[in-house]
């Protein structure tokens, strides 16, 4: 049984579950004509991006979306297990899909999904906007280019499929995602200059404006603009606590600035929905830290300020780094054609390799030639 999720603007909650259409139409077609004893449904879900234009008529942020898109997948995937004791399962998502399927992937793999990691036979993440960056087509496999058989089986049809390269760097949500007991049995397909799964390195403002996007509700620019400064609000408040707490030191009355991350990266992680918001009891350790700080610094200011001061002026070098992928041309020169790259996965052959691996499972799974 192959689940699908699709991309955004491509499904929606009332979504037929078995009409093929979208990019994964071009998985599905092709692999039931070719495969043996093989089925597959859609996962209906808002697959929407805050009702911004040409993102579908959906108006829930991408992040809600996304959330929505895993409950769905997890039932669907848990009744699949339930009604069918003896089939496996493989999953495929594109661009927005690809986010839900990845946290499906990675929560099966740890031990903490809705199915045992030995039921799914495989799981293809197409232009996948978390992909991690220096993974290959295998993730947790450096070097292989081949997916590993399905539980149970030897293996043989599988043995036939070849995957494409990837580019190095990760995905614009890019969040280090480790599939843990499915790695092997996770590929990765994204073709160069599409943003959603090829995002430059050093680049922390474009990572941290897709992750306020994600949230905010798009649908018009006083909406936008209300929801983007709401979710900014929220975000420098939460990476304002982080650095307080994590980054400034006082030793025997000696103020230091010694950033474990930067400013930036402080600030992109604190506006990730998955990353944990500071609790009540950090926020107030942070402004009890905040008090001693601003008490060293007025007690001894010509002791303390040229060194804390410095110490920013290194960190603010810092922050320009991680962003200098943004000012190469040679770097932003790879998405002139943007849209077509993440348009391209039909005509670029990725989904027919999809389409052929999870043939090629059936037929492993199915004991056929």
């Amino acid at each position: 049984m192959v689940l699908g999720v699709q991309g955004t603007s491509e499904s929606s909650p009332n979504a037929d579950a078995f009409a093929d259409s979208g990019m994964l139409a071009h998985v599905f077609v092709p692999m039931l004509a070719s495969g043996v004893s093989i089925e597959r449904a859609y996962v209906p879900y808002p697959a929407s991006f805050g009702g911004a234009p040409l993102t579908g008529s959906g108006v829930a942020p991408f992040a809600d979306s996304v959330a929505a898109g895993r409950v769905n997948l997890d039932q669907m995937a848990a009744s699949a297990v339930a009604q069918c004791p003896h089939s496996h399962l493989a999953v495929a998502g594109f661009s927005g899909g690809a986010a839900v399927v990845g946290s499906f992937a990675e929560a099966v793999g740890s031990g903490n999904g809705p199915v045992a990691a030995d039921r799914i036979a495989g799981v293809a993440l197409i232009s996948n906007p978390v992909r991690r960056a220096g993974s290959g087509p295998v993730p947790g496999r450096a070097g292989q280019i081949a997916p590993s058989p399905a539980p149970g089986t030897s293996g043989a049809a599988v043995a036939q499929v070849r995957f494409g390269p990837v580019p190095a760097s990760g995905g614009i949500a890019d969040t280090g995602i480790d599939f843990g007991a499915l790695s092997g049995r996770v590929g990765e397909f994204c073709l160069p200059g599409d943003l959603a799964c090829d995002a430059p390195g050093n680049a922390a403002a474009l990572h941290l404006a897709a992750a306020i996007a994600a949230q905010a509700d798009l649908r018009d620019p006083i909406a936008a603009l209300n929801s983007l400064l709401g979710v900014l609000t929220t975000t420098l408040g939460q990476a304002r606590s982080t650095i307080i707490l994590e980054d400034f030191q006082i030793h025997g009355g000696q103020v230091n600035y010694v950033p474990a991350r930067s400013a930036s990266q402080r600030i992109a992680a604190a506006a990730d929905p998955r990353v944990p918001d500071p609790g009540p009891q950090d926020i107030h350790a942070a402004a009890v830290k905040e008090g001693q700080i601003v008490a060293a610094i007025t007690g001894d200011p010509l002791g303390q300020l040229p060194r804390v001061l410095g110490q920013l002026g290194s960190a603010i070098a810092q922050n320009f780094a991680d962003n200098a992928g943004l000012l190469d041309p040679a770097v932003l020169g790879r998405y002139i054609n943007l849209v077509a790259s993440h348009a391209g996965y039909a005509t670029g052959g990725q989904t027919q390799q999809v389409a052929e691996w999870f043939a090629a499972l059936s037929h492993d799974l199915g004991g056929s030639p």
